[in-house]
């Protein structure tokens, strides 16, 4: 899935990030990022690939269109805040059954 210029800013918005935190974190240039977030260039997927592994490992969730509703399209959800968290996340269990959804999207409850 690639990024849109508009989910890199709502992600670095989310995240409280500056172009520059990005371009480190993603080891790109700034006026490669810049470009991009204007509307002015278009990423290869390498490129890509990089800004979504740095904005994912900060907690950023990308929303492909028409995701999670048919009116809906792409966006950003942050999956976690820093801190947020007081439980060891290593002692949680997850089973698999309750993993995937069992109703239809906006049903609700």
């Amino acid at each position: 899935m690639s990024i849109t210029a508009s989910q890199c800013r709502a992600a670095r918005a989310m995240l409280d990030w500056s172009q520059e935190t990005l371009v480190e974190g993603a080891d790109i240039e700034l006026d490669i990022l810049c470009a991009f977030e204007h509307g002015h260039s278009k990423l290869d997927l390498e490129l890509q690939d990089r800004l979504r592994a740095a904005l994912e490992k900060a907690g950023i969730s990308f929303i492909d269109d028409n995701q999670t509703s048919a009116a809906g399209g792409p966006g950003v959800r942050m999956l976690r805040s820093p801190g947020e968290f007081d439980t060891d996340q290593s002692k949680t269990v997850q089973y698999t059954e309750n993993l995937a959804p069992d109703a239809p999207t906006g049903a609700g409850g």
